[in-house]
C-alpha cells in the first residue's frame, strides 16, 4: 500500500479530532418573543421555503423597548436628552416607520437615507444629517430643514454657497462636529481622525458663523468617536463644553451637545462562556491546545517565544455595561476643568440638551438572519464543514468576526445522531461556511461547538443581527440577491408576517 493509500484510508476512518469534552459554547441572548418564534419552526421555515435562503427576519415593535432604555436613563440623570437611530446600521423600512412613532429621532448619512426617513413618516425636525456629504445631500438637507452636524470648514462654507443659491431664507440648524480632543488631567492618547473640524480651529468656524447669522442657527457641538470608551468620551464631552463660554461671549446660543454612538450591546448569555472561549483562543495561538480557527487565524495576536503578542482584535460580545447603564456611567463623569463638576450637572445647571446617535443598541434584539444548511461535509484535514446558503458578507460588519453561535432548527426532528461522537454526547468543532467559490468565504473562521451535525434542509439562525450585521456589508456575489427582509409581529401568542416594505405601525388597521 502507497503512502497515498495509507494517509487516505486513515482520514477516511478517523473520527474528528476538533471534537472536546469542555463546553466552548457561546450561548446566544435571546428575547423572550424571538424565543417564541423560533420554537414554534413551522413558520420560519414557511418563509424561507417561500421567500429563499438567507432571509432577515425583522421584530419591529421591539424597537420601542430599546428607545424607553435610553429614555429612562435621561430621566434619572436629569438631563434633557434626545436618541437619534443611526440609520446605516440597518436599511429596514419596518424599523424606521417604527421608529417614526416612538420618542426617537433620526440619524442619516445619506441623501438616500433622508429621502428614506422623510418617505418613512419623520418630520424634518427629527431628522439630523451627519458624516461627509456631497453637495446633492446638503442641498436636500438645506431645502427640507434638517439639522445638519457640520463635518468641515469646506462643508461649513458650502452650505452658506448653497443657501444663496437655492434662495433659501430660513435659517439652517447646525451643529459643529469636532475632533481632536486634547486633555493634560488624564493619561489620554489623541489617535487623531479624518472627521470633523479639529478643536484648534474652532475660532476659523465662528468667524463664519459670525459672519452669517441671519442664515445659520448655531445650535451647539457634536462628537462622534470610533471607541467605548468612557475616558476618550469625558475629555471629548469637557472639551466641547469648555467652548460653550466661548460661543456665549461670540453672542451665540449654543444650547446642545450630541456625543455621538458607541453604546454596547451585550450578545451573550453567560461571561463565563466568554471567557472560557477567548482564553482558549489565546491558547491556541500560543500552542498549548489545537488550532480553533480556519488557517490559524489569530485575530490580531501571535505568539513570541511562548509570549502573547497583539490584542484580541474583536468586539466584546459579553457586556454588562450596555445602552442606558453605559450612558449613566458617562453622565456621573468628573470634569476636572470645569470645577470637577459632573456632566450631568453642568447640563442640568446650563439646561444643555444632551442628543445620542446609538446604532446597534437601539435595534438589540430585534432581528435575526436565517439560512439553510446546503450540505456538511468534510475539509482536506478532517474538519467537518457546515455550508449554508448565504455568504460571509450576509452577515457579518465589515471583517469582523461575530462570536456567537447560531440556533440549529431541525427540519425533521426525528433525526438520529450519525457520529459516534454524537452518540456519546460530547460537543463537535465545525465551521459555518458560504457559498463562494473562495476558501475566504467562511461565515465564521472560529470553530463553533453543537451537539449535532445538522442535516441538509435544516435552518441556522444568527440572533441579534439587525445591528450593523444583516446590512452594512451585504454584497450581491455570484448573482445572488442581497436577502429578503420581512417583519414579524405577535398577537396573543400568534405570529404574522409581512414584507418589510408593507409595514406599518398601524397594519392592524390595514383592510
Amino acid at each position: 500500500m502507497t503512502t497515498a493509500q495509507t494517509e487516505k484510508q486513515k482520514s477516511e476512518t478517523q473520527k474528528p479530532e476538533n471534537k472536546t469534552a469542555e463546553r466552548l459554547t457561546l450561548t446566544p441572548k435571546v428575547h423572550a418573543t424571538i424565543k417564541r418564534f423560533i420554537d414554534e419552526r413551522k413558520t420560519l421555515f414557511e418563509l424561507v421555503k417561500a421567500l429563499g435562503s438567507p432571509l432577515n427576519v425583522l421584530f419591529p415593535e421591539l424597537v420601542g423597548e430599546n428607545v424607553d432604555k435610553f429614555q429612562k436613563a435621561f430621566n434619572e440623570a436629569g438631563v434633557i436628552g434626545k436618541v437619534f437611530f443611526a440609520h446605516k446600521c440597518n436599511q429596514s423600512d419596518s424599523l424606521v416607520r417604527r421608529l417614526a412613532v416612538e420618542n426617537a429621532f433620526l440619524d442619516v448619512s445619506s441623501t438616500q437615507e433622508l429621502r428614506h426617513a422623510l418617505g418613512a413618516g419623520f418630520e424634518s425636525a427629527r431628522i439630523e444629517a451627519t458624516g461627509p456629504k456631497n453637495v446633492e445631500f446638503l442641498g436636500l438637507a438645506i431645502q427640507q430643514g434638517i439639522i445638519i452636524a457640520v463635518d468641515s470648514l469646506f462643508e461649513l462654507e458650502t452650505i452658506v454657497k448653497l443657501k444663496s443659491s437655492l434662495k433659501h431664507q430660513k435659517p439652517t440648524r447646525l451643529l459643529l462636529r469636532l475632533s481632536g480632543f486634547e486633555a493634560t488631567h488624564s493619561k489620554f492618547l489623541n489617535k487623531g481622525s479624518r472627521f470633523g473640524i479639529p478643536i484648534k480651529e474652532i475660532e476659523k468656524a465662528f468667524d463664519i458663523l459670525e459672519k452669517n447669522r441671519k442664515s445659520l442657527d448655531f445650535l451647539g457641538f457634536s462628537f462622534h468617536l470610533d471607541t467605548v470608551s468612557v475616558l476618550e468620551r469625558a475629555v471629548a464631552m469637557e472639551n466641547c463644553m469648555e467652548l460653550f463660554d466661548e460661543a456665549l461671549a461670540r453672542d451665540f446660543e449654543p444650547r446642545v451637545i450630541n456625543i455621538g454612538g458607541g453604546y454596547k450591546v451585550n450578545y451573550l448569555e453567560n461571561e463565563d462562556e466568554w471567557n472560557r472561549y477567548t482564553s482558549a483562543l489565546k491558547e491556541a495561538v500560543l500552542g498549548t491546545r489545537p488550532s480553533m480557527t480556519w488557517h490559524g487565524n489569530a485575530f490580531g495576536m501571535s505568539s513570541d517565544k511562548g509570549k502573547l503578542k497583539g490584542n484580541f482584535n474583536s468586539y466584546s460580545y459579553f457586556d454588562t455595561q450596555t445602552g442606558g447603564s453605559f450612558l449613566n456611567e458617562l453622565l456621573s463623569q468628573r470634569f476636572p476643568n470645569l470645577g470637577d463638576a459632573t456632566a450631568k450637572s453642568i447640563m442640568q445647571g446650563n439646561m444643555i440638551e444632551l442628543w445620542i446617535e446609538p446604532g446597534r443598541s437601539l435595534v438589540d434584539q430585534t432581528g435575526i438572519t436565517v439560512a439553510r444548511v446546503n450540505s456538511v461535509r468534510m475539509s482536506s484535514r478532517g474538519e467537518p464543514i457546515v455550508c449554508l446558503n448565504m455568504k460571509r458578507q450576509d452577515i457579518s460588519f465589515l471583517d469582523q468576526e461575530i462570536f456567537v453561535d447560531p440556533i440549529i432548527i431541525e427540519k425533521d426532528a426525528t433525526n438520529e445522531p450519525k457520529l459516534e461522537d454524537e452518540a456519546n454526547g460530547e460537543l463537535i468543532g465545525v465551521y459555518f461556511a458560504g457559498n463562494l467559490c473562495l476558501e475566504s468565504d467562511l461565515v465564521y473562521r472560529h470553530m463553533t461547538y453543537i451537539s449535532k451535525l445538522p442535516n441538509p434542509g435544516d435552518l441556522v439562525v444568527f440572533v441579534n443581527s439587525a445591528g450593523y450585521f444583516m446590512d452594512f456589508s451585504a454584497s450581491t456575489s455570484i448573482m445572488q440577491p442581497v436577502a429578503k427582509k420581512v417583519a414579524v409581529m405577535e398577537r396573543n401568542g400568534a405570529f404574522t408576517w409581512m414584507l418589510d416594505e408593507n409595514y406599518v405601525p398601524y397594519w392592524e388597521c390595514l383592510p
